[in-house]
């Protein structure tokens, strides 16, 4: 420590990336500025030989240059985030995947975690960002997701634990993310700045639960998210309230924070990368995150100089938060002999993500030439996610496997009218990727539905396709859209049993229960179709066509049943439903009208006014109020 330079220091205290696969750019970085810490991305990885090789350059220059070893981090959670892909590297399942297996193999984590730290520490990577311990309490999430391992605080403790326990123990630094939690948000903090308005009484109830136990991971990551009741001000990353006073002195946790990456929107949008860096390691972070542009990590490091020369950030800081890093590397950085069982790892993995897979619902048919399979191309979800995301199509393996016919669809851009005409009336295996998030998939799924298509439904990255829709012949999840979950699910098509259990709710609709009040079957019945066709044209006529009786009869039974005529209850169901997506999603405004029957955004509107008292845009901004 008293050996070190201010800028060896503060170059301890950045974890930085570069954008190709030469090494010598980055070995040059480290001798003249003496950044201390590397990140590694898919851009910068060939084979697992040529790993070892540019980790074992990075750890010369290291200590050449500042008399100590680098961390060189990953983010290799599993699943869908990964940044490996070579084959001699065991392809685990993720988070979510995990969660589900959990129920029948309690060990899921601890050897996913395991093969992960094996394999890691075999070709010199010290530092994995995993686990995620955010708890995904908001299924509109959109990058947590089937990163997280559940929506239940406790299941997430355990799984984080035992998944941190099996890297750590194999010598790789682990690092639960996103302190205080990142599950509950409805913005991608790449993208923007998410607000939270979570009282700490109820964070301590959910988001907190992983961080207040025995043990914790050595490291933790923090999120770029602004939780108004604790700081209205600075993001968690750069907010002393919160690190300094929640996650330093409430919690007792000495390990090593470290922000994500400043060069997200969340923060380079409303701060400066220097005053962001300040305001970090003033809050009590060690390590600032820049994963891609040498500019930007220039100016980041130069701020944190520039700032211990003028005493804006004291030297005792500074030491502290050296001395905590170098601690961490005495553990984690030391040579040692690691044995992989290659065969044994992927062997287990697979084991796990066929434990992983899901029927919630039903029981999958016989796939014949009676069938026809659509289904949507692997794509990236969010920016977290790799550009090399293995290029899936899932409607082709399952056509060519079984010799039916099949159609590929994009996951945002086709014509519904198209594949209706084309499934006719066949057996439709549908297998879509959240298309809770993506209005033309739930049209899609909801028009086979009321046609009348026995539908067996895959969801391939979380089960939430399912949420506010009727239930299929058949629901199977996989949780990860990649070769080995859809080797998987061969298996249980072909009539291997499931194991694996929902590690989340899908929240029972209240219309359901609502349903079921009324006696009279009649109506139970008119009250279902209205459910199940409530974005297509409805009239009394139709309705009553469909339950074979007349208009007259049914008009009065319905009044009498219900307390309202059936005009009246059709137009309340729309708008509830509405206002469920106005808060719920990101859907624009005439999207929503379309999806709840109306034809039209302006009549929309004046209906939505009429029975609710305000606008739509209004009611989005202010439902706490209005509710």
């Amino acid at each position: 420590m008293k050996e070190l330079t201010i800028e060896q220091k503060v170059g301890q205290l950045m974890l930085i990336g570069w954008q190709s696969k030469d090494v010598d750019e980055m070995v040059e970085l480290i001798r003249k500025y003496h950044f201390g810490n590397v990140i590694l991305f898919t851009r910068n990885i060939g084979t697992k030989e040529e790993l070892k090789q540019m980790c074992d350059k990075i750890q010369e220059a290291s200590l050449l240059y500042n008399g100590v070893k680098a961390f060189i981090a990953i983010d290799q959670e599993g699943g869908s985030i990964r940044r490996i892909y070579d084959e001699s590297f065991t392809d685990v399942p993720g988070h979510m995947a995990i969660g589900a297996a959990s129920f029948h193999n309690k060990e899921a984590a601890y050897e996913i975690g395991s093969i992960l730290g094996q394999e890691l520490k075999s070709c010199g990577v010290n530092f994995d960002l995993a686990p995620v311990v955010d708890i995904n309490t908001n299924p509109y999430n959109p990058v947590i997701a089937n990163r997280a391992f559940s929506d239940d605080p406790e299941t997430v403790k355990g799984l984080a634990k035992d998944f941190s326990r099996g890297l750590q123990k194999s010598g790789v630094l682990s690092c639960y993310k996103h302190f205080i939690g990142h599950g509950n948000v409805e913005v991608d903090s790449h993208l923007d700045l998410p607000h939270l308005n979570t009282s700490l009484e109820d964070l301590r109830k959910t988001e907190l639960v992983p961080y207040m136990d025995s043990f914790i991971s050595d490291s933790i990551m923090t999120a770029h998210i602004l939780y108004k009741q604790i700081d209205d001000r600075f993001p968690a990353s750069i907010s002393s309230k919160i690190i300094k006073g929640l996650l330093r002195d409430e919690l007792n946790y000495n390990g090593l924070v470290l922000t994500d990456c400043f060069e997200m929107d969340a923060i380079s949008r409303a701060f400066s990368l220097s005053e962001a860096s300040v305001f970090a390691i003033n809050a009590g972070a060690d390590m600032v995150m820049m994963s891609h542009s040498f500019g930007k990590q220039l100016t980041a490091r130069n701020g944190i100089l520039n700032a211990v020369k003028t005493k804006e950030i004291k030297m005792e800081t500074i030491d502290k938060a050296v001395n905590r890093i170098l601690s961490l590397k005495e553990k984690y950085t030391k040579e040692s002999q690691v044995v992989v069982d290659l065969v044994k790892n992927q062997e287990t993995a697979k084991k796990v993500s066929l434990e992983s897979v899901t029927i919630t619902h039903g029981k999958p048919f016989q796939i014949n030439d009676q069938c026809v399979c659509i289904g949507v191309t692997n794509y990236l979800h969010s920016v977290a996610e790799d550009a090399n995301v293995e290029k899936l199509d899932i409607a082709k393996l399952i056509g060519n496997h079984y010799g039916i016919e099949y159609l590929s669809i994009d996951n945002k851009n086709f014509n519904v009218n198209d594949i209706i005409a084309f499934v006719k009336n066949q057996k439709v295996v549908l297998c879509l990727a959240d298309s809770h998030l993506t209005l033309v998939q739930r049209v899609l799924y909801s028009n086979l539905i009321a046609n009348g298509n026995e539908v067996m439904l895959i969801s391939l990255r979380t089960p939430y396709d399912l949420l506010g829709q009727s239930l299929p012949v058949c629901h199977i999840c996989l949780y990860e859209y990649t070769k080995q979950s859809l080797d998987s699910l061969k298996q249980v098509l072909d009539g291997r049993k499931t194991v694996g259990k929902l590690p989340v709710k899908i929240k029972e609709r209240q219309d359901d229960r609502q349903i079921y009040k009324h006696k009279s079957h009649l109506i139970r019945q008119a009250l279902m179709y209205v459910e199940e066709n409530y974005q297509r044209e409805i009239t009394l006529s139709i309705l009553a066509e469909h339950l074979l009786i007349s208009t007259v009869h049914l008009s009065r039974v319905f009044k009498k049943e219900t307390g309202v005529n059936f005009i009246s209850y059709l137009t309340n169901f729309r708008i509830e439903k509405a206002k469920s997506f106005l808060i719920t999603s990101q859907l624009r405004v005439y999207e929503i009208a379309n999806l709840c029957g109306f034809s039209d955004v302006n009549y929309f509107s004046k209906v939505f006014y009429k029975v609710v008292g305000i606008n739509p845009i209004d009611y989005r901004n202010n439902y706490d109020y209005y509710d």
